[in-house]
């Protein structure tokens, strides 16, 4: 008896089409991090809508750090960056 139950495939389906969807994603992932971290790093201290530290001084290196910490942990942080910086309705300037 063979070791695969699927004759004309190298491995059954459902694994392979299982390791196909998490690859897929985890590309996906990959690119999405790189993208926001072009994004955080491109960005003035000036345009962080929701500062962390006094006059945003050092936002850029802690988003930075989490888009990238990130990476092994289910690309966490950059979720988190892209709802709360990149999304974030910008202030309203009075004139």
């Amino acid at each position: 008896m063979p070791y695969f139950e699927y004759n004309c495939w190298p491995m059954p389906p459902i694994p392979l089409a299982r390791n196909l969807l998490v690859g897929a994603i985890a590309i996906a992932g990959i690119i999405f991090t790189i993208v926001m971290l072009i994004d955080c790093l491109k960005r003035k201290k000036t345009d962080f809508p929701h500062p962390i530290t006094n006059n945003a001084d050092y936002d850029k290196i802690i988003w930075a750090a989490a888009i990238v910490i990130s990476l092994w942990y289910y690309f966490l942080g950059t979720i988190v960056y892209f709802f709360v910086v990149k999304k974030a309705k910008p202030k309203k300037t009075k004139k």
